[in-house]
């Protein structure tokens, strides 16, 4: 795998205590262009997992909580689709690293070549996160309506997986909301969302869980085109 100069750096994140495999896992990222955070053990893994957008995480399977880790990653926001990758002894039952929310399983010692091949094959799952993830900055009007209340605000940016905007009113993270997003020439994108977060500057989240297959390939389309960033 060889990260495209096209795209920013892919980032991983290792969580492990022994040199040699923290190491070995280092060498196998650098090698396909990305970069290697790490952490010695869970407690200090969250922080890199709640604040920022991870590419990849290996763990290792000997730290403590190790599966624990792999739930909360799961259970999270930013990096629940993160690929993660299990640093397994060989005697060490794969499908139940699998069941855990484990993307892909390498054994110890670590094969450089078993490596680069997990990694390439990760690849496509990245970058179709990356796109996913990816933020348009995007200036338009979006109707956002609640049991109770009706509100219009304006967006920020707007990815594969939800829309920042500007409010004059915020709602409450976690309430539902339906929406209506107006494009130039095209007729409303409609759906549901969640409100991920606020803040008291008038900018909320808001993540979408529900948008109809020809909406999205329109809507898409639509952005990609660069007509987001017009």
């Amino acid at each position: 795998m060889q990260v495209q100069s096209s795209q920013s750096t892919w980032e991983f994140l290792i969580v492990c205590q022994d040199d040699r495999v923290r190491h070995a896992l280092a060498e196998a990222i650098q090698a396909a262009g990305g970069i290697a955070h790490y952490a010695s053990d869970t407690g200090s893994a969250l922080p890199h997992i709640t604040r920022r957008k991870l590419d990849g995480i290996f763990i290792d399977t000997r730290t403590e909580g190790a599966l624990g880790l792999v739930g909360n990653v799961r259970r999270g926001r930013s990096n629940r689709f993160a690929v993660i990758f299990a640093c397994a002894g060989e005697d060490e039952e794969v499908s139940r690293l699998l069941n855990a929310g484990v993307s892909f399983v390498v054994h110890k010692p670590l094969d450089p070549l078993e490596l680069e091949s997990v990694l390439g094959s990760a690849s496509p799952l990245i970058a179709a996160e990356r796109k996913r993830y990816a933020r348009h900055p995007l200036a338009l009007s979006v109707v956002l309506k609640t049991p109770d209340k009706e509100l219009t605000a304006v967006t920020v940016n707007v990815s594969r997986g939800g829309m920042g905007v500007r409010c004059a009113e915020t709602i409450t993270p976690g309430f539902a909301v339906e929406f209506a997003l107006n494009l130039p020439g095209l007729q409303p994108v409609r759906g549901r969302g969640e409100v991920a977060w606020s803040n008291t500057e008038g900018l909320m989240g808001v993540r979408f869980y529900l948008l109809d297959e020809e909406v999205k390939k329109t809507f898409w389309q639509w952005m990609e085109r660069g007509n987001a960033t017009a």
